[in-house]
């Protein structure tokens, strides 16, 4: 219990913040120095690989399976240069030759590939030549600037997860066997530069946590070592958590949302917002590990995810998220569907539409996906459960959030009259889950989210 009154941040720095010609790295290293200068220890910082880096190595892995390879050398050269730019001195040297390293195993394991890029090979490739490779060009990068920075090797990963090799779950109690990898250089005063998206299995194979897997990583880093230290969760981002996407309602002022719970941060991130990925707001959430969704430029308009509600307003936040569709098939049938797509496949990107019967006297069920080219690429596997399934494509949904919705009537009936003129394809109404959602066509998304946000003032007069 000797570390029990100790202050750590672990900051997560995601992709946005990355980019290839590393213009965000100074504003990084600003806030790695305050959350030094703020705490007793470290700060373990969290880094996802640089913006276009994991799409690129995607796409050579695959080039690789089909016996066409393309080259990895634009991926590296973009770390060859950030480390030329960034490392000083001989550490710049040691940079240089930890990237020339990485890039040997990426080579190695890509060469290793045979027809099929997924699984553990997949994992490798994509942490070796992304996130591995951040990291530890950062601790370089941080200790040129005077800091005392380390970067954690792949033996010595903390994060067990179960065998899913490409969406892993972390195991708490494996983890915890491991996490004097993370507590000693703590101890010693060094701030821990630690790859996100990564885990590995317990007999020590590489595994990734899911698209937007770094921001797992830093909540569970936090929830892992929240028994010993006083552990705050900041997730840097480019821009402050919005009312709705400024870009999107041009003209209108948008206001800073400082507050949400974890299940209004979870709805809004699943319709479009991306706010932090889903697995990580249940980990928090499993924990109660409050979660400071952090905009680097200025990090006083920070938003608080926890547990409990905060503030006054009935709707949060518009959301809109395009190239969603509708699925109906038989009711019968849809129940091996959506257990394969749930328990098999861990999918939770689509919603229950419900079934109704139809004059015919065919009971029919409606799912709405909110990942179109999913089924688009499955449909004839899809069709193996009813070959009279129909798809309607070309659809998108606006999602208004709050938990205060529940009971503050009123505010469906002020959404549908702002948009009287825009075709709705499917309601669904359901307050009490903390979000209205609205299926329109995929051209009127947009215009659907101005036209409610507009009202928005109003509808929080509804309580």
């Amino acid at each position: 219990m000797e570390y029990a009154f100790k202050t750590l941040s672990v900051a997560k720095f995601g992709g946005s913040l990355l980019d290839v010609e590393g213009k965000g790295i100074p504003k990084i290293i600003k806030r790695v120095q305050e959350l030094k200068k703020k705490d007793d220890l470290g700060p373990i910082a969290v880094f996802s690989a640089p913006m276009g880096c994991t799409d690129a190595l995607i796409r050579i892995g695959e080039s690789y399976a089909q016996s066409t390879p393309q080259p990895a050398d634009g991926v590296f050269d973009i770390y060859v240069n950030l480390a030329k730019t960034h490392v000083k001195g001989k550490l710049q040297k040691q940079a240089l030759d930890a990237i020339a390293d990485y890039k040997a195993q990426t080579l190695t394991a890509l060469d290793s590939i045979n027809k099929r890029f997924s699984g553990n090979i997949k994992a490798k490739i994509l942490t070796l030549g992304g996130e591995l490779t951040m990291a530890t060009l950062m601790h370089y990068i941080l200790k040129s600037q005077g800091l005392d920075a380390t970067s954690l090797l792949l033996e010595n990963w903390p994060i067990v997860t179960d065998d899913n090799f490409e969406d892993a779950t972390p195991n708490y109690n494996q983890s915890q066997k491991r996490s004097h990898t993370l507590i000693e250089p703590l101890e010693e005063g060094k701030i821990v530069c630690l790859g996100g998206f990564l885990g590995v299995t317990a007999d020590g194979l590489e595994t990734i946590l899911g698209r937007g897997g770094s921001d797992l990583t830093a909540v569970f880093a936090s929830c892992l070592l929240r028994n010993i230290y006083s552990t705050e969760t900041l997730l840097y981002k480019d821009v402050p958590v919005q009312s709705a996407d400024p870009k999107v309602v041009r003209g209108q002022k948008t206001t800073h949302v400082k507050a949400l719970t974890y299940n209004e941060a979870h709805k809004a991130s699943m319709m479009g917002m991306k706010i932090v990925q889903s697995p990580a707001i249940a980990m928090a959430r499993r924990h109660g590990q409050p979660l400071l969704v952090v905009p680097i430029d200025c990090p006083s308009d920070f938003s608080v995810i926890q547990a409990e509600t905060q503030g006054g307003e009935v709707v949060k936040c518009l959301t809109g998220k395009a190239g969603c569709a509708i699925l109906s098939m038989n009711d019968e049938k849809s129940h091996s569907l959506e257990d394969s797509l749930r328990i098999w496949e861990r999918r939770n990107d689509f919603l229950d539409l419900g079934a109704e019967t139809l004059e015919t006297g065919e009971r029919v069920r409606d799912f709405l996906f909110l990942d179109s080219d999913f089924l688009q690429k499955s449909e004839e596997r899809l069709k193996g459960f009813d070959e009279n399934l129909k798809i309607e494509y070309g659809l998108g949904v606006v999602t208004l959030i709050g938990d205060r919705m529940k009971d503050s009537p009123g505010v469906a009936s002020l959404a549908i009259g702002a948009i009287s003129g825009i075709n709705i394809k499917r309601g669904i109404f359901a307050p009490h889950t903390s979000q209205i959602i609205i299926v329109v066509e995929d051209k009127n998304v947009n215009a659907t989210v101005a036209a409610i946000h507009l009202k928005k003032q109003e509808m929080n007069r509804t309580k």
